[in-house]
């Protein structure tokens, strides 16, 4: 198992300037798990969200915590670079309509000619005090979540198929889940296969939702992410992003809403592979094309390019490669 074992610097470990020494954060020793999540120093954390899931991972009271935004928000990435650098474990599974609740307790398996009861990534997190993370956690069937109640309640584990064994939880063990919906649905019709998630069960969770970064950390990502990409070229990019995003979410009440968006991952991409591409007459485009276009709609990819076209203006490019 586990333990807390230091106080650690917000500041210091999360590349926070200007935050006093004193706010520290719970930090688990080194201890060279293979489940504590690979470190990417160029993630950049926004201050809000970062204090609200530091506040849960300090004491939860009984809570667990739920991400909600729009995809490619960074709402997932979030409690993986947040573990990284504090050391701390994490078990996850990535939920689905014929998810049971089983998947996440465990099962009997064949292991070497003899049955073995084999610990799912819920039963393992409440031993070892991991964070168990659940992606897309409202695409499961809510009758099968609510078999979490009672251990969000702090009540242990009681695992019938081996034996009624129970299993009592760690004290480091947190519940953080993350979806595309607010747990209401998704009126947005953007996202097949989104649930209501019953109101007693988010009841037992804090909820925060994860916008798309500002475009002052976005240039701050795309700096880290491309240094030798010229900022004029970097701001231009973020402005298409985000006339993008506008269109997707519906926030232009006269365009034709779209049903595919830039998220930071995808302006990153675009972004690398312009350098890539930089000897190329086109670059620009041809990148473009490669990190979003080339999987949206014939009518949506001409307007995504007629929104870069008006962006860069006469640095654009629509000639094929």
């Amino acid at each position: 198992m586990t333990n807390r074992t230091q106080q650690v610097s917000v500041g210091t470990a999360f590349g926070i300037p200007g935050v006093p020494t004193e706010v520290t954060a719970l930090s688990h020793a080194e201890i060279g798990s293979h489940a504590v999540p690979k470190l990417d120093k160029n993630y950049v954390f926004r201050r809000e969200v970062l204090r609200d899931i530091l506040n849960f991972l300090d004491d939860p009271d009984g809570d667990g915590f739920y991400v909600w935004g729009h995809y490619g928000s960074g709402k997932t990435t979030l409690p993986y670079q947040v573990a990284a650098r504090l050391n701390w474990p994490i078990s996850h599974f990535t939920a689905h309509s014929r998810m049971e609740f089983d998947d996440l307790v465990g099962a009997w398996k064949m292991v070497n000619g003899n049955m073995e009861w084999i610990n799912g990534p819920l039963t393992t997190a409440m031993i070892e005090g991991r964070l168990f993370v659940l992606n897309e956690g409202d695409r499961a069937d809510p009758g099968q979540l609510s078999g979490l109640h009672d251990i969000l309640e702090g009540h242990p584990l009681v695992i019938a198929a081996n034996g009624g064994k129970v299993i009592y939880p760690h004290d480091d063990f947190r519940i953080i889940m993350n979806g595309n919906s607010s747990g209401s649905g998704d009126p947005t019709g953007l996202y097949a296969g989104v649930n209501a998630l019953d109101v007693a069960f988010m009841d037992r969770f804090r909820v925060i939702e994860v916008e798309y970064p500002t475009p002052e950390i976005e240039m701050t990502i795309l700096e880290k992410k491309c240094p030798s990409l010229p900022a004029e070229i970097r701001n231009n990019m973020i402005r298409v992003a985000n006339q993008v995003r506008q269109l997707f979410i519906g926030g232009a009440e006269t365009a034709t809403p779209l049903t595919i968006t830039m998220s930071t991952r995808a302006l990153c991409r675009w972004a690398k592979l312009t350098l890539d591409f930089r000897t190329a007459p086109n670059a620009l485009s041809y990148a473009l094309n490669q990190a979003l276009l080339s999987k949206a709609e014939p009518e949506q990819k001409i307007a995504i390019q007629r929104i870069a076209k008006d962006v860069f203006g006469p640095s654009w490019s629509e000639e094929d490669a």
